[in-house]
């Protein structure tokens, strides 16, 4: 499967792949992470379900916070 990840072309040997899964897969473990798929938001509590197919445009966004 091929995506473009924040703006990269990527290759995945996986045949399903999960919003969810693609962040385990980058191993981001950042408390506050926004996605979007094909310019749409994702909601977080939709991450696991929301699948992703050949030729989707993904976008992951850790926020930050403090001063």
């Amino acid at each position: 499967m091929k995506l473009t990840v924040n703006f990269t072309e990527e290759s995945h040997e996986e045949p399903e792949l999960s919003v969810a899964g693609l962040i385990a897969k980058k191993r981001w473990t950042f408390p506050l992470i926004i996605a979007r798929v094909n310019d749409v938001l994702v909601e977080r509590r939709d991450y696991a379900s929301t699948p992703l197919v050949d030729g989707d445009r993904v976008e992951l966004y850790h926020l930050v916070s403090g001063g």
